[in-house]
């Protein structure tokens, strides 16, 4: 009787982790454009050069990988290093640097984006390439990776116009 007792309580107990784990984890995921502040901003056809314009009047040069957070600390930022620097990996053969921006030093990024960590990347010509999460899912890194994406488009001598990922759950500090 005792085994089959310290069975159950070992059961429970395990199941008392698991479902802290699974409730831990679902409070940090959040949408990256919760009330679509983004994406309806996107929808402008000014909106590319509009953000490219305001990254070069904030003195961002060309061929830069932004990453963009905010003034207050941020955890999902630490988890976003990872994809950052595998990007600069892949992109500084081509020229590309690297960019550290607070959404809060470009008033014209703050009123469309409402979530960090961020990327976007401007490429040799100032042409707004892509704006959005570096990944989405469970700490950013259990659902879809967008860096590879990412370099693919970047490195794509046609301009048909900027990706603007504005959908995706995962580790996202809100502004």
């Amino acid at each position: 009787m005792a085994k089959r007792s310290s069975w159950l309580l070992l059961f429970a107990w395990a199941a008392c982790i698991l479902a802290g784990l699974l409730f831990y984890s679902q409070k940090q995921l959040s949408e990256f454009d919760p009330q679509g502040v983004l994406l309806h901003a996107s929808t402008e056809a000014s909106f590319d050069t509009d953000i490219a314009r305001a990254l070069q009047q904030n003195g961002i040069p060309s061929a830069s990988i932004i990453h963009v957070s905010t003034s207050k600390a941020c955890y999902c930022d630490t988890l976003a290093q990872p994809h950052q620097q595998a990007l600069l990996a892949e992109l500084e053969t081509d020229g590309y640097r690297s960019v550290e921006l607070s959404l809060e030093q470009v008033p014209e990024l703050k009123s469309v984006m409402t979530a960090t960590p961020a990327l976007i990347v401007i490429d040799d010509e100032y042409q707004l390439r892509y704006l959005g999460p570096y990944a989405t899912g469970y700490g950013c890194f259990t659902g879809k990776n967008v860096v590879e994406d990412v370099l693919q488009y970047t490195k794509t001598p046609a301009y048909p116009g900027a990706i603007i990922n504005a959908d995706g759950q995962g580790c996202f500090c809100h502004a």
